[in-house]
Formats: C-alpha cells, structure tokens, sequence
C-alpha cells in the first residue's frame, strides 16, 4: 500500500510538472528562455530558503555547514530571492513566481521517494502525471499556448503510459 501512495504522490508531482512546463514554455515565448529559467530558478531558491528558514528557527537546524544552517542567514537568503523575483516579473502576470515551487516539489518528492520506491517506479509515475497534465493543459490551449485538442490516439497513448507505470509498479 505505501509503494501505491508513493507512486501517487509521485504522479501528483508529475501533474505539476507539466503546470511549470507550459507556464516556462509561456514565460520563454513571451519574454525569452533564459529570462523564464532566471524566474523558475529564483522561485525555487527563494521557496527552499523560506523552508529551511523556518525548520531552522523550529529547532530543526538544516544539515548544511554555518551559516547556511541559522534560520536568519536563510531567512535574509530568501528575501533577498524573493526580492529579485519580484524585480524579475516586473510586466509579468504575478501567478508566474510560482513556477519554481514545482521544481521545488519534484527535487524535495526524488529525495524522499526514490530511496522508499526507487528510481524507476519514481519517474514512471512522474512522467505519467506530466503526460496526463500537459495533455489536459494542450487541449485547453494553457498560458496562451495554440491548443492541441484530445484525440482518441493521444489518450490510447496515455493509457499504454499507465499501463507501463502498473507493470513497473508490479515488480514491487
């Protein structure tokens, strides 16, 4: 059962992923691919920082050398972040300094996940999510993007995806 929860949380991730694609995609048609991984960057540093921070200042203290594990020198590390990403998405729609938390999300799930489901089942069921997301992301025609509607093919596809994610799961 824990294997099957895992693998789900890792599929959430995945739906994620596909989110921060299509909103980098966007982002890098719209104002340049460096500038779109410059915001994603500064969004997950920032985001990282903020949680370190603040496990820091729960009596947590990080497992990085000084001073990297002070809650004010993390704290100071993800305003100044923060800072720059908002200087950054000056004429951006604010919703894009979300776009790091994603990254944030599938490297912190790889950390915890790989070592409890293994590398395999992991971005199984990650690319399985990504795959279902940005089919349901192309057919709405998200962020602006041109709209690439369902077919009977595309979610014959999705479906031998899944069935690869349930066989890789079945080993286990």
């Amino acid at each position: 059962m824990t294997v099957t929860l895992y693998m789900l949380v890792a599929l959430l991730i995945g739906l994620g992923g596909s989110a921060q694609i299509s909103m980098i995609g966007a982002l890098g048609r719209d104002h340049g691919p460096t500038e779109a991984a410059w915001v994603s960057i500064l969004g997950s540093v920032a985001g990282v920082a903020f949680v370190l921070a603040v496990r820091a200042a729960s009596g947590d203290a990080p497992l990085l050398p000084s001073p990297l594990d002070r809650a004010t020198v993390l704290a100071l590390l993800g305003a100044l972040t923060a800072a720059l990403l908002f200087f950054s998405l000056r004429g951006v729609e604010p919703y894009y300094a979300i776009i790091g938390v994603f990254g944030v999300t599938f490297i912190v799930g790889a950390a915890f996940l790989v070592p409890e489901i293994g590398i395999a089942r992991f971005f199984g069921a990650v690319t399985a999510g990504t795959l279902m997301g940005a089919l349901v992301l192309d057919h709405i025609g998200a962020f602006g993007a041109e709209p690439d509607h369902v077919t009977a093919f595309r979610i014959g596809g999705m479906a031998l995806l899944l069935l690869g994610v349930v066989l890789v799961r079945a080993g286990r």
